[in-house]
């Protein structure tokens, strides 16, 4: 008998964002930082590969507001995004020149048991604010769109910052994330 419980704590899944902070060509600050995979997530990997879902076959990185912040769980859902989850989703930049656009993560193939985005995603901001972190995204009828939270997307993962992030009006926040089984 299939034992979804045991599968999910033996999975052992992880994964670190990796982001650069630059401002007028300078670079302010890196972060290294683990995440929290979502049951959500886990659930939609666990269908996908043993239950015959459908692949989700573009992912999207989207950013962590600081305002009305009060926490990151695994317990996080897709369909919460900006209403009960927690957090709201940090919505003041460019992706691509594309102001509703969240950022594609354009993973290479697995290798060594670990995936990754080698072209870099880039966050161009337009406005000012805190950042506390960075989620992933996929599925659905629009994850490619900021703050969209219908549809049946699915939420992978989120990661904090040990800290608020303060952005700045054309500041980049270059965003590198792994993930590991």
């Amino acid at each position: 008998m299939f034992n979804r419980e045991a599968l999910l704590e033996a999975l052992e899944l992880g994964g670190r964002f990796q982001v650069e902070h630059w401002r007028e060509g300078e670079l302010l600050a890196t972060y290294d930082f683990h995440n929290e995979i979502t049951t959500e997530g886990k659930n939609a990997l666990l269908d996908i590969m043993f239950a015959n879902d459908t692949q989700i076959e573009t992912w999207y990185l989207g950013l962590v507001d600081a305002a009305n912040f009060s926490a990151t769980s695994a317990n996080d859902v897709y369909a919460q995004i900006d209403l009960t989850n927690g957090w709201d989703e940090f919505a003041d930049y460019d992706y691509s020149a594309n102001s509703t656009a969240r950022a594609e993560w354009q993973e290479d193939a697995a290798s060594g048991g670990q995936i990754s985005n080698t072209a870099v995603a880039t966050f161009d901001i337009t406005g000012s604010g805190s950042v506390w972190g960075v989620h992933l995204v996929g599925g659905g009828t629009d994850p490619d769109l900021q703050s969209d939270a219908a549809g049946g997307g699915k939420l992978w993962a989120t990661a904090n910052f040990t800290a608020n992030v303060s952005v700045a009006n054309t500041d980049q926040l270059k965003v590198t994330y792994t993930i590991t089984a």
